[in-house]
């Protein structure tokens, strides 16, 4: 195991087996340039929404849970780092822990998570099994990084209404479904209301907001 966090230089380097790619910054992220990599860490899953990246020296360790923003495994996946997110941020935080998945453009930003004692019991996260396994879309919570506000707020009816705002067509038409309440009818036109935000000439760009 490669225990040091090491630096990206300008040289082209042979991409490690299992290596997770560190990020400071958001410009670091939408351009994925990566401040340091580390290869083959130790990674335990509370949950796929909350997991832990660890090795055995202790500054690569204080580094990953106090120095980066964010880190990709592979080229797809982008978690953020729940530190992160608590010292900047205001809002439904509290919960948060570990790095968590997060999906982003130029535009727009939302977590994924699920914490046990809320959506997810104790039990069910210790010993789900392939005959029992948890049905994480149903009990996902969508966290939205509200930049402009400095907040990040779960994704509920009355928050949701409020996002869609801007676009009255789709307020108008999420108001008047008769399960408005209902996770998969959120989920959906949040969902919506990111295509139509990341389309928006009048919308900031995230860097405009960070810098």
């Amino acid at each position: 195991m490669v225990v040091a966090m090491g630096g990206i230089s300008a040289q082209a380097v042979e991409e490690p087996h299992d290596t997770l790619y560190f990020y400071k910054t958001w410009s670091q992220m939408l351009n994925q340039q990566p401040d340091a990599f580390l290869e083959d860490p130790y990674i335990e899953l509370q949950s796929p929404f909350e997991i832990y990246i660890s090795t055995t020296d202790y500054k690569a360790d204080k580094a990953i849970k106090k120095d980066y923003l964010a880190a990709t495994i592979g080229d797809s996946i982008w978690l953020i780092n729940s530190e992160y997110i608590k010292k900047n941020f205001s809002g439904n935080v509290s919960k948060l822990s570990g790095y968590i998945p997060v999906f982003f453009n130029d535009k727009v930003a939302y977590l994924t998570f699920v914490g046990y004692g809320e959506n997810l019991s104790f039990t069910q996260m210790m010993f789900g099994t392939l005959d029992d396994p948890v049905e994480y879309e149903e009990i996902v919570d969508l966290y939205y990084i509200d930049f402009f506000n400095r907040k990040v707020l779960k994704v509920t009816p009355v928050v949701l209404s409020g996002l869609l705002e801007p676009y009255h067509d789709l307020q108008m038409r999420y108001e008047g479904m008769k399960d408005y309440k209902k996770r998969s009818i959120i989920r959906d036109y949040f969902y919506k209301f990111v295509d139509r935000a990341t389309q928006d000439v009048m919308r900031p760009f995230i860097l405009d907001l960070v810098n």
